[in-house]
């Protein structure tokens, strides 16, 4: 798409009455996509109060528009399209373009209007069309926005603002739910909304938690599909600082060969917005969480692993496929010289105990019981659990000592009771200690078995529809009771009763580069899925980043690139006592920390989280 500015003539700008029509002034369009801009136009002299918006469009050329506010009369001849948003529609749904009254007998509010002249953010306008030009030959056009103002101040000045996803990235073939976590910074309340994407969304929503994490009633759900207008809410809603919102945009791609990305054109891109008609005092930061590399512990850790290697039973830190952690110690699983396609019994120990309390190594175990490494988990009684795939086997050890204390499968590459075929990862249920292996590269299943070893069920098959498996990779329980699944082959995580009932689906973005683009495979991988009952949040492996995700599958922070990361963990606090279960909504500020283990990189790194530490008001791709 281009984009331009269009100057106006000052006698254009003179309007004294209390009504204003912002638009195009008459100019040819030229085939193609374009946004241009229009301005600046100032505000009636006597206005004080902007109560009314109506479109007056070509609805075949315009697709969107967006108004902007500056305050104070114009200084320049040129628009600014990148203030202060406080309008947008966009034509979808409509036949005749519907507009926006907020003056009191609309709202039932008395006193409820933008603010304008003096001591107001609002003096002068400027005007954003979206034009998608398809007759192929120039179009002469004046649409515009006609304003209507009153000279009483308001009582209650209002705010537009835009909580959206930058991360839009749709694989072909799916239902996919895009959400963005939020947080509210300053409270306010919130009259009216809108929703705007384009034609593969259906229901655009906000879901609203309150500090200590406890949901309360969605707003604006809407199909995109209705008209993308502002409606105003029947009744009011209060969001007070500390809460944090979802924003959730469902899309079906199933029709679609091609990935979808973020962007202007309707007819090939998508967006996924919902903008808030608010006091003025609200405030919303959206992608506000920052992570970093923790100099300290990483340090600290190199130098232990460099003291690994130079002791007479070392062996050089090789593909890192596995980490568990616990308030203590941090291990981690790693293959030395050898690779995936090993034969031979290691003979090295290749678990690594780190001390996070003293920053050094505590010892290695597992010398002479693995072929190929791979899963490495740590159950709610503190036993580890490790996975490999060269020998079929699973096994329980003893955390210090490395003893084995329970060894499931008999070794062979086959299905059934007692067999896996590549067994990947384990999770052990709290409650029941019911041990759920996920098996993996060969047998596209999830085995259940009891603390003892007494096979109970499965679930699984092999295939991409929801409920089967294209090597289930990477397993955990979280505190509800939930299964999650890293199914590394179909790019998803799925989400299933501890009886194996499907309960959704978190298609991940990097399935949309399954092959388009890059020839590392691994990039449209999901390896791995771990959880913090502290913080009620997930850390999933997607493609080269770690991606920290809500309960219900919300990206809160995205970080990467990694050399092929095979898992990533949350890191509990610091002591021996086992955290209560909590929310991350509820940990504003509270610093906290993961790790990532790398295949190809050969290393772990510890990142630091802070949240809610990040930038406000998104507006880079508004629509």
């Amino acid at each position: 798409p281009t984009r331009a500015c269009m100057p106006l003539p000052f006698s254009l700008r003179g309007h004294q009455s209390m009504n204003l029509t912002v638009l195009n002034p008459g100019s040819l369009v030229s085939p193609g996509v374009h946004l241009l801009c229009y301005g600046p136009y100032a505000a009636p002299r006597d206005a004080r109060a902007l109560v009314r918006f109506q479109p007056d469009v070509n609805m075949a050329l315009v697709h969107h528009l967006i108004m902007f506010a500056s305050p104070g009369a114009p200084t320049s001849s040129r628009a600014s399209c990148g203030g202060n948003i406080i309008y947008a529609w966009a034509r979808t749904g409509q036949t005749t373009p519907q507009g926006l009254e907020i003056s009191s007998a609309a709202t039932g509010t008395a006193g409820l209007a933008y603010g304008v002249g003096p001591g107001s953010d609002i003096g002068h306008f400027s005007l954003q069309l979206h034009y998608q030009n398809m007759e192929g030959k120039p179009v002469f056009d004046k649409s515009g926005v006609r304003l209507s103002f009153e000279s009483r101040p308001p009582k209650t000045r209002l705010r537009f603002d835009v909580l959206m996803s930058t991360r839009v990235n749709i694989p072909p073939a799916v239902f996919i739910d895009e959400c963005v976590a939020c947080r509210v910074t300053r409270g306010g309340t919130v009259f009216g909304f809108r929703n705007h994407a384009h034609r593969l969304a259906r229901d655009i929503w906000t879901d609203e938690f309150d500090a200590h994490g406890a949901a309360k009633p969605s707003i604006g759900r809407l199909s995109a599909q209705e008209p993308q207008i502002i409606r105003l809410l029947p009744k009011p809603r209060s969001l007070a600082e500390g809460e944090s919102l979802e924003l959730h945009c469902l899309y079906n791609a199933s029709g679609v060969d091609r990935p979808t990305r973020i962007g202007l054109d309707e007819r090939s891109k998508e967006m996924c917005n919902q903008y808030y008609l608010s006091t003025s005092a609200l405030r919303v930061e959206c992608d506000g969480e920052v992570a970093a590399p923790s100099p300290p512990a990483n340090a600290a850790l190199n130098a232990a692993v460099a003291k690994y290697r130079e002791a007479s039973e070392g062996s050089p830190l090789g593909q890192v496929t596995g980490a568990a952690a616990d308030g203590e110690w941090l291990y981690f699983f790693h293959r030395g010289k050898a690779n995936f396609m090993n034969t031979q019994p290691l003979d090295f120990a290749p678990i690594l105990r780190f001390s996070r309390k003293h920053a050094s190594l505590g010892g290695a175990i597992g010398r002479g019981l693995f072929t190929v490494p791979h899963g490495l988990s740590l159950d709610p009684a503190g036993f580890l659990w490790a996975t490999d795939v060269g020998s079929h086997q699973v096994f329980k050890l003893n955390a210090q000592t490395g003893a084995v204390l329970l060894k499931l499968g008999d070794g062979r590459a086959a299905a059934g009771p007692s067999s896996f075929n590549k067994p990947t990862d384990v999770a052990v249920e709290r409650g029941s200690g019911e041990v759920y292996v996920a098996d993996g590269y060969g047998n596209s299943r999830i085995a259940v078995f009891s603390s003892s070893g007494e096979y109970l069920r499965e679930w699984g098959s092999a295939g991409s529809q929801p409920g089967q498996f294209r090597v289930p990779h990477g397993i955990v329980i979280d505190s509800r009771g939930l299964v999650y699944v890293a199914d590394r082959e179909n790019s998803r995580v799925q989400v299933f009763t501890q009886a194996g009932a499907l309960v959704t689906v978190w298609a991940s973005r990097v399935g949309a580069d399954k092959g388009f683009g890059s020839n590392l495979v691994w990039r449209a991988h999901v390896s791995s899925v771990s959880y913090d009952p502290s913080l009620d949040l997930f850390a999933v492996t997607e493609g080269s980043n770690v991606i920290l995700r809500s309960a219900t599958g919300c990206t809160l922070l995205s970080r990467g690139p990694f050399l092929w990361p095979h898992d990533a963990i949350l890191l509990p606090p610091l002591g021996p006592a086992t955290p209560p279960a909590g929310s991350w909504r509820a940990n504003a500020g509270r610093p906290f920390s993961f790790a990532v283990a790398e295949l190809e990189g050969k290393r772990v790194t510890q990142y630091e989280v802070r949240l809610g530490s990040g930038r406000a008001g998104l507006q880079s791709m508004y629509g």
